[in-house]
């Protein structure tokens, strides 16, 4: 009997695509270059407060020197200052988990994790902790966004920008700790207000201006406004949140570079964040090749539909003036209570921003109630980028007539357009929360009345919270090197000379 002729055997895998080595090589320096970050910043940090403990040992010689004190005393005094600086890396070098926050309510949720209020169990302070899936942010190739998110909120230290206290990792989740902002969204004040005031306007520009340009001086542009991602504090000031799209770049003539992309306008809109506008007044709209890359512009198509500049859909480049038209977007919709380019579909919403002159109108009776001044303004800003104002400096911005008179230094001391509700009862609902037990039965009542400005949300995911087991392949370590940060409290480098010299101190060392 003749036996079967065998198949061929199948031939050798073929050596992967160009473009997927490319993809990976760029993956694998991406990685090299987020661990030399780190290195340098662990060993920085350690110079640092290697310099600064010898500051603090002069310090103390110093200052007893006028003590008139014997050497058994003085050594008590070191011997005192050795232990408090010992204490001070012991808690600096401590791991945070979630087992150090109590988790009080849901305060937002989105496709890769949620945000909770949450307190800390040592100090009492509340917080919103924000987690995030690692595993989702891996698949969703999310791994860029969420380190740049985390490394300019760890470079903030100013008024306009939501403050990270902390951020740490488990086996399964990301998670940040940021200070809580109980007045809510200015998207939330849009759906209660429709529309804004002029006056109360230019107010909330000039505190947006200031925001975008902290996040411009750290080299960063944010790529993601829109009234979501604004937050308000107890007294109605605003700050930035939400930078996982923001972008490191080289800051040269006012333009910032980053890593080009190939992308049309089908799937530009198949990658923005697509979740329906809410429903306020959003109908009467008006009229329902490869070039050469400049390695200082941006191609990456990223943002909300309805709040992205034209410059980002197309396959042009674009620098930070692409947040300038988002503000101009923001201010369209604070003035007139929808945005210019509202489109059921969004990459219908995409073309009619491609092709902004023929769609762009402020209705009449919006413009004829305007100052000549802001509707200047905003055309300022909705317009080519070449020819946008702040293309090339911030004082073309305040220089603007439509600020004439205004103080930019003392923005947040002047009294806020709206106040959240109950913002005279913040302090007190935040006291209680400090101090009251978890069980009390208070405790829920203070939690619904200081998180009353956001939405409420179910539990879906507990492992979402304090997820401790293993999850595979993903170790830690391997995407989110370097995630872990901690915020030096104010004053902290002086603490320990302080309580050194404190009554208490004095009496450990010199035994009075």
């Amino acid at each position: 009997m003749t036996k079967a002729k065998q198949p061929p055997a199948p031939a050798p895998a073929a050596p992967a695509p160009a473009a997927a080595a490319a993809k990976l090589s760029e993956t694998n320096r991406l990685k090299a270059e987020r661990l030399k970050d780190m290195l340098e910043t662990k060993y920085s940090k350690q110079r640092e407060d290697t310099e600064e403990m010898s500051r603090r040992r002069a310090e103390l010689e110093e200052q007893m020197q006028g003590m008139n004190l014997n050497e058994a005393q003085k050594k008590k005094y070191r011997d005192e200052l050795g232990k408090l600086e010992a204490q001070s890396r012991r808690e600096g070098m401590r791991r945070l988990t979630t087992d150090d926050f109590t988790p009080l309510s849901i305060i937002g949720r989105g496709a890769f994790g949620e945000v909770r209020l949450v307190r800390k169990n040592d100090s009492g302070e509340v917080f919103a902790l924000k987690s995030m899936t690692k595993e989702a942010m891996v698949h969703k190739n999310q791994v860029g966004h969420v380190q740049a998110e985390r490394d300019v909120l760890a470079s903030a230290d100013n008024n306009w920008i939501v403050g990270l206290q902390f951020s740490f990792q488990d086996d399964i989740n990301l998670y940040m700790v940021m200070e809580f902002l109980p007045g809510g969204d200015l998207m939330s004040l849009l759906m209660k207000e429709d529309t804004f005031p002029e006056g109360a306007t230019r107010q909330y520009m000039a505190e947006m201006i200031q925001a975008v340009a902290c996040v411009h001086g750290l080299g960063y542009v944010h790529r993601d406004l829109k009234p979501d991602n604004i937050l308000l504090d107890w007294q109605g000031h605003l700050k930035l949140t939400d930078l996982g799209l923001s972008k490191k770049v080289e800051i040269d003539a006012g333009y910032f570079g980053a890593t080009p992309e190939d992308l049309n306008v089908n799937a530009a809109a198949a990658r923005l964040d697509t979740r329906p506008l809410p429903d306020r007044k959003a109908t009467h709209v008006r009229g329902q090749t490869n070039l050469p890359r400049d390695r200082k512009l941006a191609y990456s198509t990223v943002g909300t539909p309805d709040y992205i500049a034209p410059e980002v859909l197309s396959q042009k480049g674009y620098g930070p003036e692409c947040d300038w038209w988002s503000l101009g977007v923001i201010m369209y919709e604070c003035l007139v209570g929808y945005t210019p380019f509202y489109a059921d579909d969004p990459v219908m919403t995409c073309r009619k921003i491609l092709r902004w002159q023929q769609f762009f109108d402020v209705p009449d009776h919006i413009s004829r109630a305007l100052s000549t001044s802001c509707m200047d303004f905003l055309l300022s800003f909705v317009c080519n980028a070449d020819s946008r104002l702040g293309r090339t400096s911030m004082d073309e911005i305040r220089s603007h007539p439509w600020f004439a008179g205004l103080d930019w230094g003392a923005l947040r001391a002047a009294p806020a357009p709206y106040k959240p509700d109950r913002a005279d009862q913040i302090g007190g609902l935040l006291e209680q929360i400090r101090t009251l037990d978890a069980r009390d039965g208070r405790m829920a009542a203070a939690v619904n009345q200081l998180t009353s400005n956001f939405d409420d949300f179910e539990e879906e995911d507990q492992s979402r919270w304090g997820g401790q087991k293993k999850v595979g392949r993903r170790d830690k370590d391997n995407d989110f090197v370097g995630y872990t940060f901690r915020r030096a409290a104010p004053g902290a480098r002086g603490a320990v000379a302080t309580s050194l010299f404190s009554a208490e101190g004095a009496a450990k060392a010199g035994g009075a």
